[in-house]
This record gives structure tokens, C-alpha cells and sequence, in this order.
């Protein structure tokens, strides 16, 4: 009867012993099969040509990939025009597809992305292009002043815009209510700029909303004359819009281009459009 007994236990620790490697191998492949979604990637093409990639991470990190060409050239146009040692302060970069255009055509860059998501997708598309040595990331939202604050998100996918610093107002200038908030570290450009890795050449801006904030703080850092051009997103509708462009032109700079892709008049966004100012 003990002996019998005995037999029974063994018998299940043997089989254990056996199957428990095959189990591993069954559950590694299946978790590999699945964490291989995470890696999918779209390429980024010019003229036909690829010239980067970016992670597929949903329908808006696909839309802005296919839609690389034609949402905004006069930003690729901007860039192209870049002499090889000139540098980038991207403030807005989202997952980074112009810092990554930028970086493609040689360009040193750093890319400011506060949004938690965003920030992550910039690093991991940063990454799988090695751009490691010409992106510098940072997670920060450039303000007038250095304060800790709330970082309203207005929307959960990877790509997503539309988030605002230290308020609660879009891009017009009308409150929303946020579906989420971080807290993120704020500084202006004039308290960062020595700590920069180097001195920025060209500057661009896609804030929605926090524009004129930004130009606040950067007094500075624009009559800097390393500072060749500008290329900002303003609302031609918002009450700080013309305190923005004279800002800037008071820094010395020129109005050479304004643009913006919206052929339909009843658009949301159809008085946002892309200002390009050079020195």
C-alpha cells in the first residue's frame, strides 16, 4: 500500500519534469508571437524612396506616416534647406517624424515631447532608426516660467495633439476638458538654453496653443543671431496671434512664408497655419 502510494506522487513529478520545458518553449513563442505586434513598422518615404521608419502604434501614428508628404512640405522644404551644420530645436516633435527627417538629411536635433506617449514612440522610433546620435529627446514643456505644472492630454493614442501646459485651453483659446493630466517640468528657452548639448540654428514650433507662452520666455534665445529661422504654428484667430508675429519680427526676423493645407474654409484648422521667418 505504501508502495503504491509512493508510485502515484512520483508519477505526476516525472510527467511535471518532462512537459515543463516543452511548456516554456510552447509560452516563449506564443508571448514572442504577440510582442512581435509591438514591433511593426511603416516606412517613411520621399519621392518613392524610403527614408526612415516609424513603429505602427494605431490608426493616427499610420495616418501621419502616410500623410508625410502632404500635410505640411513647406516644413520639409524648410528642413531641406539646412546646411549640414546647422541645428534643430523642435519644440512640439510628437513621435518625432520631423526630427527624424531632419536627423535623415544630417541635421543635429533636439526634440522636446512632454506627452507621456508621444515621448515614449519618439525614443523607440529614435532607436529603430539609430538616430541616437543626432536626436537629443527631452520630456519637457517649454513655458515662460520654470514651474511644475499640469500637462492636460486631450486624447490616448500614440500621436495624439491637441494637449496644453499649466491650462486647459485648445488651440483657439477655449477651454476643453482634458481626458487625462501629467505633471511636467516647464522652463522657458532662456533658462535652458546653457544647458542645451549645443546652440540651436533653426527653431520650430507646434504647440497648439501655448505659442505665445513659449515666445514669452524666449526673449533671449531669439535675438541670438546663431538664429537663422523660425518656422511656428499660430492661430490667425487668437487674440495673441499678432503679439506672437511682432514678437518675433521686433527679434529681427522677416515673415518670408505663411501656409497651411486646408483647402476647406469650415475646417476647425484653417486658420492654423505654418509661419516661416528667417533673420
Amino acid at each position: 500500500m505504501i508502495f503504491k502510494k509512493g508510485i502515484s506522487k512520483i508519477i505526476p513529478d516525472y510527467i511535471k519534469f518532462i512537459l515543463r520545458p516543452i511548456y516554456r518553449i510552447i509560452f516563449n513563442t506564443i508571448n514572442s508571437l504577440w510582442d512581435s505586434r509591438l514591433k511593426k513598422y511603416i516606412d517613411i518615404k520621399e519621392s518613392n524612396k524610403i527614408i526612415f521608419k516609424v513603429l505602427d502604434y494605431g490608426k493616427l501614428t499610420r495616418w501621419r506616416a502616410s500623410s508625410f508628404e502632404s500635410v505640411e512640405p513647406e516644413t520639409l522644404e524648410w528642413i531641406s534647406k539646412f546646411n549640414k551644420e546647422d541645428k534643430l530645436l523642435d519644440i512640439g516633435a510628437n513621435i518625432g517624424l520631423y526630427s527624424l527627417y531632419a536627423a535623415f538629411k544630417g541635421i543635429n536635433v533636439i526634440s522636446v515631447e512632454p506627452d507621456a506617449l508621444n515621448y515614449a514612440l519618439l525614443n523607440l522610433n529614435i532607436r529603430l532608426n539609430k538616430f541616437g546620435n543626432k536626436i537629443t529627446p527631452y520630456c519637457i514643456a517649454i513655458h515662460n516660467k520654470t514651474k511644475l505644472s499640469k500637462f492636460n492630454i486631450s486624447s490616448d493614442e500614440w500621436g495624439g495633439a491637441l494637449n496644453s501646459f499649466d491650462n486647459n485651453l485648445d488651440f483657439k483659446g477655449d477651454e476643453y476638458k482634458p481626458i487625462h493630466t501629467q505633471v511636467v517640468f516647464g522652463t522657458s528657452l532662456d533658462s535652458l538654453e546653457n544647458s542645451l548639448p549645443f546652440i540651436p540654428n533653426h527653431l520650430k514650433v507646434d504647440v497648439d496653443g501655448n505659442e505665445y507662452l513659449i515666445l514669452l520666455g524666449a526673449r533671449g534665445f531669439l535675438q541670438k543671431k546663431s538664429l537663422k529661422s523660425i518656422l511656428i504654428e499660430l492661430d490667425e484667430t487668437r487674440k495673441d496671434y499678432l503679439s506672437s508675429i511682432n514678437l518675433i519680427k521686433d527679434s529681427g526676423f522677416k515673415l518670408v512664408k505663411k501656409i497651411n493645407s486646408c483647402i476647406d474654409n469650415n475646417d476647425p484648422f484653417f486658420h492654423v497655419k505654418n509661419h516661416i521667418f528667417i533673420r
